[in-house]
């Protein structure tokens, strides 16, 4: 779920009114979808797919068993932060400190650190459908 439109490619408005219930039961409209790729050089793009535009959301998140199945990767989180690995051959794709309670997605070179516009909560399914719903 993203708030901004900006990195959704193949962008489609939603012609029905659809939204996403957050946990004190207000609905915060969904307004279209796309998908949202970025690279991490030197490693293949990663894409989440079907991303849904809410721009009154806060945070943008990502449904973590949907990136894993979609880029084929896997997710190990510890408290310390998180790390992508092409789920075939373990290769590490990235690595993403924390020192809050969301798993910010940023990627750290040698010389700087840049912020991509995603967030990872490691939550379960169920507590997800709880909080937020079903949006589709």
């Amino acid at each position: 779920m993203t708030l901004d439109q900006c990195p959704l490619s193949s962008y489609s408005n939603l012609s029905i009114n659809r939204g996403i219930i957050i946990d004190n039961g207000n609905l915060i409209p969904i307004r279209g979808y796309g998908h949202a790729n970025f690279s991490l050089p030197p490693h293949p793009h990663l894409v989440l797919k079907n991303t849904l535009h809410a721009p009154n959301l806060i945070k943008n998140l990502v449904y973590v068993r949907k990136f894993t199945t979609d880029n084929w990767v896997s997710v190990n989180v510890n408290p310390f932060g998180f790390s992508v690995k092409d789920f075939k051959t373990g290769i590490p794709l990235m690595r993403c400190n924390s020192r809050g309670d969301l798993y910010p997605i940023t990627h750290v070179s040698s010389l700087s650190s840049q912020a991509l516009p995603y967030t990872f909560a490691a939550l379960a399914h169920s507590l997800w459908h709880a909080r937020l719903g079903h949006p589709g």
